[in-house]
């Protein structure tokens, strides 16, 4: 069964669904009548404040301009790998690989995305990395809070709000609050700093990003002026702290997996390492690396294992009026087939993107299997079955969402990932690890070691062999 209809304490009624119909409905074509969830609304405009996370563009310009920003930071990173290696006196030895994703997703997402290096590579503290990190560690855990928050958000001014939140007796608050402290600090800085020179006529040439980030572009759009692409200092802070937070953790998460998966499948990672190597061997000149994001095993790959292992596992939404949603696959129920749901207002509608993304009536019998094939000279419409068609952004899976609350940089992330993918491939080998790990979805999921299961203060770690070569 595709969907299902249940009764939830307190008169609550919940949708589950991986229905394509009942999706385009809620995301796409009656996107007006479903609300997100309140509480987690509230606490993401708390921690991150407002602000999408980029305005529509000439997307092929701004990529074109971040890609060697792009290339130098994952060559750092495949440096920083190597002097693990070297430090260790072997050519291969067990490397965590996840801390390196990481330290590099947010390293792309600063210089690209903010003109500002965030020092990761340095080895030295940085009080904001470590703040940005613990952020969704946390999220996860603030179920229970979100309840409440929307009638917290009921008592008097943020400010009142902000100092009522020191008080609370409650380490997980007390460290989102620190976190957000810290976010918001370092953004203030960030922007004050780059307004200032971009106000003295400085071409940005010698700063992180050279000048050429998404940050800056959109702070130079605000000086030609323009009210509806004007975006105020507030709204500067949010982008930034949303930016960052959104974009270095899908893509971390997302470059971990996939590393995973290659190492599990030595053919695969083979395959893909001699069509990278042969592409840098030919275009020794590339610098905008254009021919790079279409190799096509490389894309396939990329593809495939976000189909089968998205970052983040659902999406849910709250009906703000009834209505009826249609399905694409009618229900069996005792009193005969429906073709279509009536719903309440105040009804939970959660929709899987795990499932979804490798159900068997969508994605044919081998829907659970790695094959990357699959998308090698097919069109879109062509990978799922006849009349099955997910409403997502990205290659008709629900891996970035659907409609117009889709994740609007997923392009920005595919192009970081396959960059990643790329540089490490060609310059490593990888396989699995003796120390045994699984993943495990927090709304996002993360790499956890077996021996760390149930300790409260564990960390992702994704160890795996790395071969130098």
């Amino acid at each position: 069964m595709c969907t299902l209809k249940l009764n939830g304490g307190f008169g609550e009624e919940f949708i589950f669904t991986v229905d394509p119909s009942i999706m385009y409905s809620v995301l796409v074509k009656e996107r007006a009548k479903f609300e997100r969830p309140l509480g987690a609304l509230l606490l993401t405009r708390s921690v991150f404040g407002g602000g999408l996370l980029a305005q529509q563009g000439d997307e092929h310009r701004i990529h074109r301009k971040v890609m060697p920003i792009f290339m130098g930071i994952a060559k750092e990173t495949c440096q920083g790998i190597k002097k693990d290696l070297k430090l260790s006196k072997s050519s291969s030895q067990e490397v965590d690989v996840f801390p390196w994703a990481t330290v590099a997703a947010l390293e792309l997402v600063g210089e690209a995305g903010l003109g500002y290096s965030f020092s990761s590579f340095t080895g030295e503290r940085n009080e904001y990395n470590i703040a940005i990190k613990s952020v969704m560690q946390v999220f996860s855990k603030m179920g229970p809070f979100m309840k409440v928050l929307p009638f917290v958000y009921r008592i008097g001014t943020p400010s009142i709000r902000r100092w009522m939140l020191k008080y609370i007796p409650h380490s997980d608050i007390q460290q989102l609050r620190y976190a957000v402290g810290i976010q918001n600090q370092q953004a203030e800085e960030v922007i004050q700093n780059r307004q200032a020179l971009i106000s003295s006529g400085d071409d940005l040439s010698s700063q992180a990003g050279r000048g050429r980030d998404i940050m800056t572009l959109l702070m130079k759009a605000n000086g030609a002026g323009g009210s509806e692409s004007y975006i105020d200092h507030q709204g500067m802070v949010g982008h930034m702290n949303t930016f960052v937070f959104a974009g270095h953790e899908t893509t971390s998460t997302a470059v971990a997996r996939i590393l995973d998966v290659l190492a599990d499948r030595p053919r695969v990672q083979m395959r893909l390492r001699e069509e990278i190597r042969e592409y840098f061997e030919s275009n020794p000149n590339d610098t905008h690396y254009d021919g790079l994001l279409e190799l096509p095993y490389l894309d396939a790959v990329v593809r495939e294992t976000l189909r089968l292992h998205g970052p983040v596992s659902f999406l849910n939404r709250i009906c703000a009026e009834d209505t009826i949603l249609p399905l694409q696959y009618p229900v069996d129920t005792p009193s005969g087939k429906i073709t279509s749901i009536p719903i309440k207002k105040g009804t939970r509608v959660f929709m899987s993107i795990s499932v979804s993304n490798c159900y068997g009536r969508i994605w044919g019998e081998r829907a659970h299997e790695f094959v990357p094939e699959r998308w090698i000279g097919s069109k879109t419409d062509e990978v799922t079955q006849p009349g099955a068609h997910l409403p997502g952004v990205y290659s008709s899976m629900m891996t970035f969402g659907a409609g117009s609350r889709a994740c609007i940089g997923f392009k920005f992330a595919i192009m970081e990932i396959k960059v990643m993918i790329a540089e490490l491939v060609k310059d490593f080998k990888f396989e699995p690890s003796q120390e045994e790990h699984d993943w495990e979805a927090f709304n996002i999921q993360f790499p956890y070691v077996k021996k760390d299961l149930g300790d409260p203060a564990r960390v992702p770690k994704l160890p795996l062999k790395v071969i130098q070569i």
